[in-house]
């Protein structure tokens, strides 16, 4: 149990409104003159969450004896919102932020389905050692989105300090919506990271995926026997086309390291000091390199993809502050590379797992397009039919997905649902929720590809339950790289990288295995938190294609 000392020292009358856990209130004045301090355990004030208008576990008022005057409307809905009941939850007894909070570290998939099968789409729970409000299922996230969020004023950052910090100033995710910052920020995402960028993105992606599934196929011919450790490639590799998208040119393995320093630093513990002064240094030298390739006009000329951000960027309002520039550039970089690196290892594990013949269709899928004269893989267009393909990595999303949603809080107690969120309390949508759930994806433990796929006129009668379920589902059903003001922009680019991954990959080798990284029944061990991917230490055996 965490305690916090709290001084008084004067003769005070206390209101106690004990409401927080036991959804019932007890009132009673207390005249005391307290000399040293009083303490409470984590089913009080939070140490954590000390400095937020409210705590996360109690809710404390002082009151004056002498009667109000007047009671406005304000203080009306005050009162109303404070006698709502908070959302249901479940481990109530001693510990319970510390047994929640293991819970999830530990496997948060299976943490955030258990909750849900037994309190529903919206629960109350501790996650990151915080008390968290989770909103999931489509109902629940569209109310929240259309007007909750915004009008609630949900839009302070709950990352711990390290992250904002790390995160810069300019960080969307450390920004209110409403401001001008995050809006302009915003913008850039939708010119950068839209479908006329990935246009011109695509041929970069397709030579660079081309060279690396040359090298595996050579390295696997040369040693069959051999053993690679996909997830750090497949990391460096992320960093190596992202770098060349919005810097110009890849990095050396110094900058990959700094990169990955900082991603560890990002979401460290707070007494990991040396951690989060490798990730200070980090930032600031990764800083001072991209500032300068952005103004080398030869650089940002070197390819297609670079010049389309460049011109994007450059003479763009709020864009003439160098730092603002500089670090645009090194969180677009870091942005989603280990999210895109885990799709990428995550739909071979889910093919293995699940259907080892959806290859098949993957590669039928990709001779057809080659067969057209008309594109080639330097096209968008060609990738952008490949609808099986797609359906697999889908379904690796909804089974195996990275991770939730982005918490934030407000800073005033607010009604969702008929449920009180007390001040100060994280609130995340969380795409695991309905990943699960019946209503939405029919028989939901199933690998079905064909969900995603939409139905042709000559297979109207083929009779398959799931032919395009997921595409007729609507807003509020499927967000894996979240929701709402700061849902994540990159997902298109990361679902293209890891599609053309994926195609190459099944035409390139007939078959994969994996050997190490792998617990006692021989299942895929994984790194749950901050993005679930297999461990590095991950090995997989592959059979070159004859």
């Amino acid at each position: 149990r965490q305690c916090i000392l709290l001084p008084l020292i004067s003769h005070i009358n206390i209101t106690l409104v004990h409401t927080f856990y036991h959804g019932k209130s007890m009132k009673f004045s207390v005249q005391a003159l307290i000399i040293s301090s009083l303490a409470l355990s984590s089913e009080g004030f939070s140490a954590g969450n000390a400095g937020r208008a409210k705590s996360n576990h109690q809710v404390f008022t002082t009151v004056s004896t002498t009667k109000l005057s007047s009671t406005t409307d304000a203080d009306l809905e005050r009162e109303r919102i404070a006698a709502l009941p908070l959302p249901p939850s479940r481990n109530k007894g001693p510990f319970r932020g510390l047994r929640e909070s293991i819970s999830h570290l530990s496997n948060n998939q299976r943490f955030v389905e258990k909750r849900r099968k037994e309190l529903g789409p919206v629960f109350l729970s501790n996650i990151f050692f915080q008390p968290t409000v989770v909103i999931g299922g489509q109902e629940a996230v569209k109310e929240f989105v259309s007007g909750t969020e915004l009008k609630s004023k949900v839009i302070v950052s709950a990352f711990p300090e390290q992250f904002k910090e790390l995160h810069t100033k300019w960080g969307a995710l450390n920004l209110d919506a409403n401001d001008d910052v995050f809006k302009q920020a915003r913008k850039l995402f939708t010119d950068v990271l839209g479908k006329s960028a990935l246009t011109t993105y695509t041929g970069l992606i397709n030579d660079e995926m081309d060279r690396y599934i040359a090298d595996l196929s050579q390295r696997v011919q040369d040693d069959p026997d051999g053993e690679i450790l996909l997830v750090g490639e497949l990391k460096d590799l992320c960093l190596q086309i992202f770098s060349k998208i919005f810097s110009g040119k890849g990095l050396s393995d110094e900058q990959v390291q700094m990169f990955n320093d900082y991603n560890d630093a990002l979401l460290g513990l707070p007494f990991e000091k040396k951690k989060l002064e490798r990730g200070r240094f980090a930032l600031e030298t990764l800083k001072k390199e991209m500032i300068g390739r952005f103004k080398d006009d030869a650089l940002s000329d070197s390819n297609a993809s670079a010049k389309h951000f460049h011109d994007m960027v450059a003479g763009r309002e709020g864009f003439d502050d160098d730092d603002r520039v500089a670090s645009a550039i090194v969180l677009m970089i870091w942005g989603a590379y280990i999210e895109c690196a885990s799709l990428m290892v995550n739909s071979l594990t889910v093919i293995t797992k699940y259907d080892a013949k959806s290859t098949d269709k993957i590669l039928a899928e990709l001779n057809a397009q080659e067969s057209k004269a008309e594109i080639s893989g330097s096209d968008y267009a060609f990738w952008s039919e490949m609808n099986e393909t797609l359906g697999v990595l889908r379904e690796s999303l909804r089974l195996v997905p990275p991770g939730g949603g982005t918490p934030r809080y407000s800073e005033e107690d607010f009604e969702f649902l008929g449920y009180r969120i007390p001040a100060g309390t994280a609130v995340m949508m969380d795409p695991r929720v309905g990943n699960t759930d019946p209503n939405l994806f029919t028989e939901p433990e199933k690998f079905a590809p064909s969900r995603w796929v939409p139905s042709k006129a000559d297979e109207a009668a083929s009779g398959c339950p799931f032919q395009g379920t997921a595409l007729k589902l609507g807003v509020g059903s499927w967000f894996p790289g979240g929701f709402g003001a700061h849902q994540c922009p990159g997902l298109p680019l990361a679902e293209l990288t890891s599609k053309i991954f994926l195609a190459k990959t099944v035409k390139a080798f007939e078959g994969w295995k994996f050997e190490s990284g792998l617990d006692k029944k021989g299942d895929v061990k994984f790194v749950e938190v901050p993005i679930k991917i297999p461990t590095d230490g991950f090995g997989i055996k592959f059979s070159v294609r004859k």
